[in-house]
């Protein structure tokens, strides 16, 4: 909906691609926290704090009539879902010991099946109503998911304070060259994720000719064919090395990207956006597996909220280069420079998969 919106608020792609990056910049500063206290009180309590703050933001949402407010609704959507990620880790963690990576690849394939859900309901809000109308309805499922996850908590909710005690975490962590790779792999691949993603709708409208029915149907396709490799990817990392899993998404995706940008047919953009979806979405179960191999068990949350609060710190900045660069020097530029990514995460794979 992202055209719409800049429309409506008569903002550029610049502006456009700031805000978001405000919203995923949220999202990093709240990473930490709800992993840390995930793993000191319970990931049930967190879970439902962090939905309730995801509600807030969409009916903020659907509510805005000016920019600030839409960018408040944004921030606040992101906060709840930075919350929610490093809890629901914890949570998988502690039910599936034993085929980890297929429980984090089927969670993945979820959070895929949601996103290509949310393009259809995008596209039918597109042609029939407003934006802000898209936004409610999310509001209200979300408000059952926070009842049913109530009522399926098998724990009691503790409330207390909690030190985040952040020198600590830092401390054991970052000592070694193989955090530097892991967090460097991470973080490239979650810019080009949201930088990619938060306009890869308006590119194809923009340079390849597609309405914005056909640029959501594309759109949706990303997330579509991440349901069915990301379960694949998280098996074989089960059985197999997920760095080297990793190594062959990127090099998947850029061979994607490439066709994506080149193609001027639509069998060509196809087979491109197909490619390029792989190497988007396998890389993330493969290294959920590796870092649930290597960070302590009685830590994993707050470790992890805090590796991912870096990450997506870094990755909050993709969607404001994105739109700063279409607006400077175009869609296909823009995106053409997003290959380096796919070099900057192969490289560090091959590294750690060597050690």
């Amino acid at each position: 909906m992202l055209p719409e919106i800049i429309d409506y608020f008569q903002i550029t792609s610049a502006e456009a691609g700031v805000s978001v990056s405000f919203m995923w910049g949220c999202n990093a500063v709240a990473q930490y926290p709800g992993g840390r206290y995930a793993d000191r009180l319970s990931a049930g309590i967190v879970l439902l704090v962090s939905q309730a703050v995801m509600i807030a933001g969409f009916v903020l949402l659907s509510a805005a009539t000016l920019f600030p407010l839409f960018v408040a609704g944004l921030g606040l959507v992101g906060a709840g879902y930075g919350l929610f990620e490093p809890a629901g880790f914890v949570l998988l963690r502690d039910l599936f010991e034993d085929h980890r990576g297929r429980a984090l690849g089927i969670r993945d394939a979820a959070v895929n099946l949601g996103s290509a859900l949310s393009a259809v309901l995008a596209a039918v809000v597109v042609g029939s109503v407003t934006w802000r109308d898209a936004f409610l309805p999310v509001g209200v499922l979300l408000a059952v998911v926070a009842v049913g996850t109530h009522r399926l908590n098998r724990h009691d909710y503790t409330v207390s304070t909690v030190g985040l005690d952040l020198r600590a975490v830092c401390g054991r962590l970052f000592q070694s060259r193989r955090t530097y790779a892991v967090v460097l792999v991470l973080s490239v691949s979650m810019f080009l994720w949201q930088g990619s993603a938060s306009f890869l709708p308006a590119y194809l409208q923009a340079d390849k000719s597609f309405t914005a029915l056909e640029a959501t149907a594309a759109f949706a396709a990303v997330f579509v064919v991440g349901m069915v490799t990301t379960p694949v990817a998280g098996a074989l990392s089960d059985r197999a090395s997920p760095l080297w899993i990793g190594v062959g998404a990127a090099g998947c995706g850029a061979v994607g990207l490439t066709t994506l940008v080149v193609a001027d047919s639509l069998v060509g953009v196809g087979v491109g956006l197909f490619a390029f979806a792989i190497g988007l979405t396998t890389i993330w179960p493969a290294m959920y597996v590796y870092l649930a191999a290597v960070l302590a068990e009685e830590t994993m949350g707050g470790d992890l909220g805090a590796i991912r609060a870096v990450y997506f710190a870094v990755g909050s900045l993709g969607p404001a280069y994105v739109g700063t660069a279409a607006a400077r020097v175009g869609y296909p530029a823009a995106f053409a420079s997003l290959l380096a990514c796919f070099a900057l995460t192969a490289g560090p794979l091959w590294w750690l998969g060597r050690q």
